[in-house]
């Protein structure tokens, strides 16, 4: 932990002036749990053995809002500080998740700020939404862990050399094939058929990646977080640091068979969910929290052990996911309690104060909460709280129109703009 007698921060738009005073730039910490419902992440952190506890003096806050249904929008308030109708990084009617342009965030948030501060700022995300190409571009560090979206999608291996420019692109174009084709092409022709050899079909090595990620890793339970523990170990962590970390092991799919998971548009089917289908994605989906949370364990352990307890360490989840409680499977669009109600677990740096209250609290009081605890209020977590919170869906976050068997009436009902008031 570092000591400054005075600084003035200023941000050129304007917005942000503050004297600091004797400022304690402690380690600050976020782990999220992706798809982590609250009832779920009790049932685990409360049996025996896997307390809490064990690893530090951690408070339990209750009454947490996720602001929205899904990760980029939810993500996008947490950094901010503001709801999504008001980052304006979400969907609509016309607008959806892969419309990244238009969906991207571009506001700015905190971890500019902690830049400006003097903080080291690092991120590891197996989140393909939190991610520079959506708009997450102020890390001074950003690790992606591409284990989900490599298994997951069609995984294409390349050659070493080819490797850098379409990293490149793609930070610049996400995922608009012909954008990033015509610049691999206008820059290196050579490079760029090679690329298209090479991507034709899928390689012996990807082929391989596949099996060992299924049936040695134990996919799709497992999407990354061994790999990030270790990551996050093995970070030479400057001190004062802003550590970053999402896991994504509590997100689907389960099974990991055509057929066999649910995605966007399963409740929007005139198809029922089958029931045996259900029980083993629940059943999956508790297996797959659980080793999260493990996982999470382990990273805090390690920074206990290198950086001691005088640190802050945030434990939250970005939304939840509904398994037909109501008539409805997923996340994203509802606002039900599966799905917005979240953990949320702090451990705080020595001589700061939890809270309770009766009152509900949001991941957008998230920065207000933080810079006022680097300001020295020693109950800044009151700031957690809020008289009223809310939640936000703007409708699918993805096109499902090209989806054979959808239901008009399912698609009248539950795709719209919605809020739901927590007081």
């Amino acid at each position: 932990m570092q000591e400054e007698q005075t600084k003035t921060v200023k941000r050129q738009n304007g917005e942000f002036l503050m004297q600091w005073f004797n400022m304690k730039k402690f380690n600050i910490s976020i782990i999220v749990m992706d798809t982590m419902r609250l009832d779920t992440f009790n049932t685990i952190s409360r049996t025996k053995g896997m307390e809490l506890s064990k690893v530090g003096n951690f408070t339990y806050f209750d009454n947490c809002i996720a602001p929205s249904t899904w990760t980029l929008p939810s993500a996008a308030s947490l950094f901010t500080g503001k709801y999504a109708s008001g980052h304006g990084a979400h969907e609509s009617k016309n607008i959806k998740c892969l419309d990244i342009d238009k969906i991207k965030l571009k506001s700015k948030t905190f971890v500019s700020d902690l830049n400006d501060l003097g903080y080291h700022t690092y991120a590891i995300s197996a989140n393909p939404y939190v991610h520079p190409v959506y708009g997450f571009t102020e890390f001074g560090s950003f690790i992606e862990e591409s284990y989900f979206t490599d298994v997951f999608g069609s995984v294409v291996e390349v050659s070493r050399k080819i490797k850098p420019m379409i990293a490149k692109y793609r930070s610049m174009y996400g995922t608009d094939l012909l954008k990033i084709s015509t610049a691999m092409l206008r820059e290196d022709p050579n490079l760029f058929f090679e690329a298209v050899a090479t991507s034709a079909v899928l390689t012996p090595l990807a082929i391989i990646k596949k099996l060992k990620a299924q049936l040695i890793e134990n996919w799709p339970v497992e999407k990354g977080g061994k790999r990030m523990v270790s990551t996050s170990k093995k970070l030479e962590l400057k001190e004062p640091f802003f550590l970053f970390i999402n896991f994504m092991e509590p997100h689907d799919p389960y099974v990991g068979a055509p057929g066999k998971d649910f995605n966007w548009c399963t409740s929007f089917l005139k198809k029922k969910v089958d029931g045996k289908l259900l029980e083993l994605w629940k059943k999956l989906y508790y297996k797959a929290s659980l080793r999260c949370y493990k996982y999470t364990l382990e990273v805090i352990k390690d920074l206990v052990k290198r950086f001691g307890n005088d640190q802050m360490i945030l434990l939250v989840s970005d939304h939840g996911q509904s398994f037909n409680e109501h008539g409805f499977v997923g996340h994203g669009t509802m606002l039900y309690d599966e799905i917005v109600k979240v953990p949320f677990v702090a451990m705080l740096p020595k001589g700061f104060e939890g809270a309770k209250s009766q009152q509900y609290m949001s991941l957008a009081n998230v920065r207000e909460f933080i810079f006022l605890a680097l300001k020295g209020d020693k109950k800044a977590a009151r700031k957690l709280y809020s008289k009223n919170v809310r939640a936000e869906a703007f409708g699918l976050p993805s096109n499902i129109s090209f989806v054979k068997g959808l239901d008009p009436q399912k698609l009248r009902k539950w795709d719209k703009p919605r809020t739901r008031i927590f007081n």
